[in-house]
């Protein structure tokens, strides 16, 4: 079996440029499409045995608004444009309802791809939210989407096989793991792919999740929540109101764990100073042996 997980965007929700934002970062982002970051999403590719007639299966991980063009960078890869599917994706995967996770739905419905029962897999609670309110309750009762909660309260990490096992070939397995962060809607969970891929692009801090350091531990690569460089970075604004953990703080809490695993942050803010690969902050985070998304 051949699976691939593809970053097809780093950015925090709102992207880089970030709309109304006049700092130095987006204004070159305005020029340079180089410099441009999308909303946060990945991609899981699957062209081995569970590839069939129309073409290879593919899980989207979190729909932000950017998804159009996303797509238009998936559809650079082989193994996406030869997709005949009328659905874009054979599935989607969310981690909670802030905007650059979730808003991209809309474009499955009806003044869109009009997708036909696109499998959702989420928590009880982000299916429950889905279900209860405008717009996103349409694409349910349309038909549009299909929810598929995965555990009940989800006080603790719950399973499920995306694609099953067929014959020798393993199964497509994700794990859902809560994370503590702003719940306003719904509550936030990271994803383990396979137990080798985990993904944490929203988190409040890591010291809140007692499980930080062995979930990283035990998996090949990590994806993590790396939202700000340091609380310096939006002057005038209430961080523990958005809050997030700092790099610095994640270069320490997790400097020990980079021998023999990839730990590649992602999700930075439009005001992240490692935006800039040149800048002295990114070199930093490339130094202490972790990677930038």
């Amino acid at each position: 079996m051949t699976q691939t997980v593809y970053i097809i965007r780093s950015g925090q929700d709102g992207g880089l440029p970030q709309v109304g934002s006049r700092m130095v970062a987006d204004m070159n982002a305005r020029v340079d499409p180089l410099a441009v970051r999308l909303g946060p999403s990945i991609c899981v590719v699957d062209d081995g045995p569970f590839a069939d007639a129309s073409g290879s299966r593919c899980f989207l991980v979190d729909v932000s608004p950017d998804i159009k063009e996303q797509e238009n960078r998936l559809l650079k890869l082989p193994a996406y444009a030869a997709r005949t599917a009328r659905n874009p994706f054979d599935g989607v995967l969310l981690t909670h309802a802030h905007m650059g996770h979730y808003a991209g739905l809309v474009h499955f419905g009806r003044e869109g791809a009009n997708c036909s029962k696109l499998p959702v897999w989420c928590t009880e609670k982000m299916a429950g939210f889905l279900s209860a309110n405008a717009p996103w309750e349409q694409l349910v009762s349309l038909g549009n989407i299909e929810l598929r909660p995965v555990g009940a309260a989800l006080a603790s990490p719950a399973s499920v096989e995306v694609i099953p096992r067929t014959g020798q070939a393993p199964p497509l397995q994700i794990r859902l793991i809560p994370v503590p962060h702003r719940g306003e809607y719904t509550d936030t969970v990271g994803i383990s792919i396979n137990e080798t891929l985990l993904y944490v692009p929203d988190i409040d801090n890591w010291d809140a999740w007692p499980a930080a350091r062995e979930e990283v531990s035990k998996h090949k690569i990590s994806l993590l929540d790396a939202t700000f460089y340091s609380r310096d970075e939006l002057p005038g604004r209430d961080l523990s109101e958005i809050s997030h953990p700092f790099i610095t703080d994640t270069l320490k809490k997790f400097g020990d764990l980079t021998e023999g695993r990839r730990i590649i942050l992602t999700h930075f803010n439009h005001s992240n100073p490692v935006c800039d690969p040149g800048s002295a902050e990114a070199r930093a985070v490339q130094d202490a042996g972790f990677e930038l998304a």
